[in-house]
């Protein structure tokens, strides 16, 4: 399996390269679906609070420096660049990543449940953005993934330049069939492939290229 297998859309992508970036490089790295799916679930759980301070922050000014929260992101933070000085701890440095996150969900559960008189923590949200940027800077978390090979690179799973499993699936098999030499498993592969609206062109000392017929 190739990374362009694997990773067919843009979430796939920076899932990976997540799933990479967070984990002991001096440890192998085990890639299976489960793993990649929870660093989808990571990514997701990372865009909506990133949006959610965002969305909090916008048009308000905010003033001062000190709360509860922005104390707790402060040691965090303190504890993300140990982490990374220590030997790039990237285990280490998510975990710190995601008691930020975790301390903004909070926040923002805590305004959900209470009063409308209840105020938001500005300060403190501001410094976990602040504090999310500035490790994103490692992570390398928030960012559009390039287009390849001309194609306009797909925001999420759902766009419609994503190619379904289930074609991929079969796309996969018909190269085992050719590199088999099994000729008419191969065509018979093409034909479904194509009757669930793809086209696949083989290309010489490369992937396949996936189109939508």
């Amino acid at each position: 399996m190739t990374l362009r297998t694997a990773c067919p859309s843009a979430d796939d992508v920076r899932a990976y390269r997540y799933l990479v970036v967070s984990s002991q490089y001096r440890n192998p790295l085990s890639f299976t679906d489960e793993a990649l799916s929870a660093a989808k679930g990571a990514l997701k759980r990372l865009d909506r609070v990133k949006t959610n301070i965002e969305d909090a922050l916008a048009g308000n000014e905010v003033t001062g420096d000190e709360s509860e929260m922005a104390t707790l992101v402060g040691s965090q933070l303190a504890n993300f660049e140990a982490a990374i000085a220590d030997d790039l701890s990237m285990p280490r440095a998510s975990a710190s990543l995601f008691s930020i996150v975790k301390a903004a969900e909070k926040e923002f559960k805590r305004i959900a449940k209470s009063d409308d008189d209840a105020i938001l923590d500005l300060v403190g949200l501001r410094c976990a953005l602040d504090a999310i940027n500035k490790m994103d800077q490692v992570f390398g978390i928030y960012y559009d993934v390039p287009a390849v090979n001309g194609d306009e690179a797909s925001g999420s799973e759902e766009d419609d330049g994503s190619v379904p499993g289930d074609v991929l699936d079969l796309v996969i098999q018909r190269t085992v069939a050719k590199e088999a030499k099994d000729w008419e498993l191969a065509d018979s592969l093409r034909t479904k492939i194509t009757e669930l609206g793809f086209a696949v062109k083989d290309v010489k000392g490369g992937d396949p290229v996936i189109s939508k017929v």
